[in-house]
């Protein structure tokens, strides 16, 4: 869908061909938080709102053919306010997710589960309490701390700077071609190993992107997220091609006694396929 400018070109692009597809449209929101842009990075007041589309899929959406049953599909998506008006919205919608739920699945098998994502295990995902701004900032301060230790792990050590920051029982709730994994070894194996073999030159660009809390929860916007070369064996099960990518990403963090014990992740996985060349919808219009 790329960009789209202004509402009544969003709902003809985006919405109106969803609700086409999907007449019972139901939008299930399990995270609703606001704040300020943190510290560095982009400023504003912002919404980060997380949950699942859910419907009956009668139509064809995007050449994925009708099931004729309920299907989900994750979104995440944040809202920059200015003067009560959003003026940004930043969005993913996990279409994977609908393509794996038709049988029409185009990219390579994932390690991690698929499930229709929950929300916060705490039941205190949609935030309604007055906001806090030091309890924000000591939940965005261990987020900020923990990303920047996890950059120093390798392929020998993937999960270095982990034990730290994360809970034991901890989660890790990724998108359709990636899954979602518990615990620090679960997600070791099914995500960071493959990121830390696969790509070099892996670069996060937290300065450039926009953190904000409320309460327990932490939000990071990055449009690109990152810039990596994909070198080596083992991301995505992907053979490496040699391409420099970038990544764009909205993610979801929940603290609980001052550890990550949930984290939301919508990372754009349609796009980086197209980067490395593979086009994800001409392969699923071949398998039909």
């Amino acid at each position: 869908m790329g960009e789209l400018e202004g509402p009544v070109e969003y709902y003809d692009q985006a919405y109106q061909p969803l609700l086409r597809a999907l007449p019972d449209l139901e939008k299930r929101n399990f995270i609703v938080m606001a704040g300020s842009g943190w510290k560095k990075g982009r400023a504003g007041n912002w919404i980060g709102l997380g949950g699942n589309f859910v419907g009956t899929f009668t139509r064809p959406w995007l050449g994925i053919p009708p099931t004729g049953k309920p299907v989900y599909m994750r979104f995440h998506e944040y809202l920059k306010i200015d003067e009560g008006q959003v003026v940004l919205m930043e969005a993913l919608w996990d279409i994977p997710q609908i393509m794996q739920q038709a049988d029409t699945w185009p990219m390579a098998p994932q390690l991690g589960v698929e499930w229709m994502c929950p929300g916060p295990s705490d039941g205190m995902g949609i935030i309604s309490q007055r906001y806090n701004s030091k309890k924000a900032n000591q939940s965005v301060q261990i987020v900020w701390d923990m990303l920047h230790d996890l950059q120093k792990g390798d392929a020998k050590r993937p999960d270095l700077g982990m034990e730290k920051y994360w809970h034991r029982d901890c989660l890790w709730y990724g998108p359709a071609g990636i899954g979602s994994a518990m615990g620090v070894a679960g997600i070791r194996e099914v995500v960071l190993k493959g990121f830390r073999k696969g790509l070099s030159t892996n670069t996060r660009k937290l300065n450039e992107g926009v953190f904000f809390g409320d309460h327990n929860l932490v939000a990071f916007s990055g449009w690109p997220s990152a810039v990596a070369t994909h070198s080596g064996d083992g991301f995505l099960g992907l053979a490496p091609t040699g391409r420099e990518f970038t990544r764009r990403s909205l993610d979801f963090w929940r603290i609980e006694n001052d550890k990550v014990r949930e984290n939301w992740v919508m990372v754009d996985m349609l796009d980086i396929y197209r980067q490395l060349g593979i086009d994800v919808f001409g392969r699923m219009k071949a398998l039909l």
